[in-house]
């Protein structure tokens, strides 16, 4: 892991890293990563406890935390770099976390955790870079329109946002039905989530 002293960063960046104060946005990124820790744990030792209408709407629920965040911190004026940077800590983390119980359980190919892993270790290593040198959150790194579109557009959040739930419901549906339909559905699921995650990578490293 890289690390930077302080005296190496610009004064916005400094600023940040002192100065932090509690935000409700904030908070609800911190229940989202316990939340999704908790149910993945469960889910590993017992893949049947939830049922399977409750535990996808315990799913979909995890992921609109990550509106939900937003959402607030907009309302509350509490926008800031460092809610922006632990907004998408904690999506990569819910991301990750979530795809491991159906490894673990040998119900999907190791390949799609693989890939969110390696990806987002690279993409959060640039972004930092990134913030090291100018101080800015990760969406204001980018100035092409195009780059800003594919990045941060609510198209483009939002398709990422519907293709990763999916995938992961359709994981989940795994446990209750595992029939050929069923996996050929996730797994197309899958790749157009993969691809879709891709083309939002490109503005990071342009």
């Amino acid at each position: 892991m890289a690390y930077w002293p302080i005296s190496t960063l610009n004064d916005s960046s400094r600023k940040l890293m002192k100065k932090r104060k509690f935000r409700i946005s904030d908070l609800i990124t911190t229940s989202r990563i316990i939340l999704v820790t908790l149910f993945a744990v469960i889910l590993s030792s017992t893949p049947e406890i939830f049922g399977l209408i409750p535990g996808l709407i315990i799913i979909i629920a995890i992921f609109l935390t990550d509106t939900l965040d937003g959402i607030v911190a907009r309302k509350l004026k509490e926008e800031s770099r460092f809610g922006a940077f632990y907004d998408i800590v904690g999506d990569r983390i819910a991301e990750i976390v979530m795809i491991v119980p159906f490894v673990y359980l040998h119900l999907i190919n190791p390949l799609p955790l693989y890939y969110f892993v390696v990806k987002g270790f690279l993409v959060e290593y640039q972004r930092l870079i990134g913030f090291a040198d100018s101080g800015k959150a990760p969406f204001d790194q980018v100035k092409q329109k195009i780059l800003r579109f594919l990045l941060k557009s609510p198209f483009m959040r939002q398709l990422y946002s519907v293709s990763k739930i999916s995938m992961i419901c359709l994981f989940y549906m795994l446990i209750f039905r595992d029939d050929g339909d069923v996996r050929y559905i996730s797994g197309f699921v899958t790749i157009l989530t993969i691809a879709i995650s891709l083309v939002r990578t490109i503005p990071v490293f342009v």
